[in-house]
């Protein structure tokens, strides 16, 4: 039997996408990609020639860092509530040199390719967003960030011990109260 998805499930994981769209231009990055459930999108990743294998990000987003002289590249999935996110989780964590190829060629006009796919694994930065549950640091790969956002309330973010974004993701400003 299939499982259906519920209007409130889709409103729900509509609302992270855009409050993680949102959160990310006000801190800075360059969102090039929004693809709420249900929107529709340009920017796919696909595995090879076929679109076999890839798929369409909830959000990607770029920042351009001064003071290294380089950019991070955020993918980023969501989903109503973590426990619904592992499979996102899998999907980023299965991202390969085909991908990054055609993330290249999909952000050719913002990034240098060359620069991106000598280094993508470093540049890369994934993200699952979710509005409900605990964020469980154990089965956060270490490239990964965890954002929770919950009504009124600022986001709750984890960071891998390796995410490559850790340094840029929010503003001053944005973190103290």
């Amino acid at each position: 039997m299939r499982r259906q998805i519920s209007q409130f499930d889709i409103d729900k994981e509509r609302n992270v996408t855009l409050a993680l769209a949102e959160f990310l231009n006000n801190n800075s990055w360059e969102v090039v990609a929004c693809h709420p459930p249900g929107g529709h999108t340009s920017f796919s990743i696909l595995n090879g020639r076929r679109s076999k294998g890839g798929y369409m990000p909830d959000v990607v987003a770029i920042k351009f860092d001064k003071n290294i002289n380089d950019f991070i590249v955020i993918v980023a999935e969501s989903k109503p509530t973590f426990k619904q996110a592992n499979k996102d989780i899998q999907k980023l964590f299965k991202l390969s040199d085909v991908h990054a190829h055609w993330i290249a060629f999909r952000l050719q006009k913002h990034i240098n390719a060359k620069k991106w796919l000598n280094n993508w694994r470093n540049k890369l930065q994934k993200i699952i967003a979710f509005a409900e549950g605990d964020i469980h640091k154990k089965i956060i790969p270490d490239n990964v960030i965890a954002i929770k956002f919950s009504s009124n309330k600022l986001p709750e973010i984890t960071f891998g011990e390796k995410a490559p974004a850790r340094n840029l993701l929010v503003n001053q400003r944005f973190t103290k109260k």
